[in-house]
């Protein structure tokens, strides 16, 4: 570490895997010296336990627990006083980031017009701090259809520009690398990074060894397009008749999708248990310690945070092979690989583990070994901390060029 810096993250909704992430990043950085600033919603599921770190929650956004509105003027209601709130939360963002004077300002995901005049504007009043992004899926797809990236007469000009701001970037993986560089021109270094522990959401409490428990299945995650929860359904049927007494549990918020069909489907296929709705934090261990195995049948991802959780809860993964998930999941040593949309080998590989709970142990233990030796958070705000001083010196090299 060349220097003490002090580094501020934009975190709008405060709470959620980004929100987790983030939070836990923080306290790393914060731990190897530096000042580290989390600017962020109110009610924030992670509080600072780490001295110089400190979690604001001063911007106007709102909450993944806030009540779901009945009716669509309601909600088309709440979408029109959600943009104002973002708005709104974007000029305190640019008053705060101008008095904090970081040397770099992080973000970990773009999703609207907004955010990239946002982006833009920083750039403009704040030219001394170095604008950067963690892109946990480096171009966004569109929610009704997970093969289509998200796209908009405003978008498509404005977030090009706000990539060209960016000092540096990390992304979760080497697809993702690729991908960012095949779509925007970041102007800094785009450094892979691990993912990190899920320890945060752990909280010391003690589960159930995976050997003690009954045959779960847990798909745990936002229910929406890519992540391949049709093909699990198909798939589940086939698991039940070999492994007579399996369960499997659908636990996390919805985006985009139908979930009143699925919750009906579900109950048709049978053996399932379906829980729409953001899951709180306190109630992840609960999910967790009764899952013999935790499945990601997604069709396109470029990684998921999902198997990382599993391994802090030494938890195996029935994983489709897309992206940089075999390099997370390895194949007969922390867990199981498919290929995507392939519902026979899905259930194949589900009905091996959920019969065989020595087995699953085994793999889940082997998982979090891995988790502790090569994705630990000293690992990754390593990697952050270097990537920051990599593109403060190559941008001062730049300017005196």
């Amino acid at each position: 570490m060349s220097g003490r810096r002090k580094i501020a993250f934009v975190e709008f909704t405060p709470s959620g895997g980004l929100f987790q992430f983030t939070a836990q990043l923080g306290e790393e950085l914060a731990r190897r010296g530096h000042e580290v600033h989390l600017f962020t919603g109110p009610r924030p599921e992670l509080a600072s336990r780490q001295p110089g770190f400190t979690v604001h929650p001063i911007l106007p956004t709102w909450h993944p627990l806030d009540a779901e509105p009945r009716g669509r003027l309601v909600r088309r209601v709440r979408r029109v006083v959600r943009g104002g709130q973002l708005v709104v939360a974007w000029l305190v963002v640019l008053v705060v980031l101008r008095r904090a004077r970081a040397d770099v300002a992080l973000w970990s995901s773009w999703p609207k017009s907004i955010d990239s005049l946002g982006v833009l504007a920083v750039g403009k009043l704040v030219p001394r701090t170095m604008l950067g992004i963690v892109a946990h899926e480096p171009r966004l797809m569109r929610r009704e259809d997970s093969t289509a990236y998200k796209r908009g007469p405003m978008l498509d000009r404005v977030l090009p520009a706000a990539w060209r701001r960016v000092g540096v970037a990390f992304v979760l993986a080497e697809d993702a690398r690729r991908r960012l560089l095949d779509n925007f021109e970041p102007r800094g270094p785009v450094i892979a990074i691990p993912h990190g522990d899920e320890s945060a959401l752990r909280m010391g409490v003690e589960v159930t060894p995976v050997a003690r428990t009954a045959p779960v299945a847990l798909f745990f995650g936002t229910w929406t397009a890519y992540k391949g929860i049709d093909v699990l359904l198909d798939a589940w049927p086939e698991v039940r008749r070999r492994v007579p007494d399996a369960t499997l549990v659908l636990a996390g918020g919805v985006s985009g999708i139908d979930h009143e069909a699925l919750v009906v489907r579900a109950e048709e296929v049978g053996g399932v248990e379906a829980h729409p709705g953001y899951v709180a934090r306190e109630d992840v261990p609960g999910f967790f310690s009764r899952a013999r195995v935790v499945v990601t049948p997604y069709i396109r991802a470029s990684q998921s945070g999902v198997a990382h959780l599993a391994y802090t809860f030494d938890r195996p993964v029935v994983a489709s092979a897309v992206g940089d998930i075999p390099d997370v999941v390895a194949d007969g040593r922390t867990g199981l690989l498919v290929p995507p949309g392939d519902r026979a080998a899905l259930a194949e590989a589900l009905a091996a583990l959920l019969a065989d709970p020595v087995r699953a142990q085994e793999m889940g233990a082997a998982g979090a070994r891995w988790l502790a030796t090569e994705a630990s958070w000293a690992t990754v705000a390593e990697r952050v901390e270097a990537g920051i001083e990599k593109a403060v010196h190559e941008g001062a090299a730049e300017g005196r060029g």
